[in-house]
């Protein structure tokens, strides 16, 4: 299995393996696998896929496939890179939660992460994984690790902090590869959201 850039057209599978990849009381809450949020995600992916390969944003978003790249998605993520100075005071684009989400919810868990991240990295250069899922059914293949160190080995080579907000399923991923915990978080009942910071000499 291999690491492809994914393209817009994987929108609509890469929406399948999101909810297969994420379904805590927490995600169901906020998600739940309904008409309107799936076309939500879909579009959310078309729209962020496209304008990443445009040069508009300084995310990437990852996919790993079985054989070719146009073979079934088994995991994905979505990096985000070092921003230049000149873009860091673009202004953010105000997200619509679609109608069957639970949108305080929504609110409360994302703009809680977008604060400690803003928090604890300020304006330093760092790559921030904003996104990783695996499908169940890949589980335990070492495919998290796959898409992790894509962006570890580059923060590595430059020199810069690695920065995410992990779940209680995927911390201990995060900290197999040299990640500490710098700040918690709880959105949602029995449910504690960890940012977490893996500094060049760790990885």
């Amino acid at each position: 299995m291999e690491i492809h850039l994914a393209s817009p057209t994987d929108a609509r599978e890469l929406t399948q393996v999101f909810y297969a990849s994420f379904h805590s009381d927490l995600d169901t809450a906020m998600f739940p696998n309904t008409p309107d949020v799936t076309e939500w995600w879909e579009n959310y992916f078309t729209a962020s896929i496209t304008r990443s390969i445009a040069g508009e944003t300084h995310s990437v978003f990852l996919k790993v496939t079985e054989g070719s790249e146009d073979g079934g998605i088994a995991a994905f993520a979505k990096w985000k890179l070092p921003v230049p100075a000149a873009d860091r005071d673009r202004p953010e684009e105000q997200i619509v939660w679609p109608p069957s989400s639970d949108k305080e919810l929504c609110d409360r868990f994302f703009n809680g992460m977008g604060a400690r991240h803003k928090k604890w990295m300020g304006e330093r250069p760092h790559y921030y994984l904003d996104m990783l899922g695996v499908h169940d059914s890949y589980q335990g293949k070492g495919l998290g690790s796959k898409l992790l160190k894509w962006g570890l080995t580059r923060a590595d080579a430059e020199g810069l902090e690695v920065y995410l907000s992990a779940s209680p399923a995927g911390k201990p991923l995060y900290e197999k590869y040299g990640f500490r915990e710098i700040d918690t978080f709880s959105p949602f009942r029995d449910y504690v959201q960890v940012a977490m910071l893996c500094s060049p000499d760790s990885q």
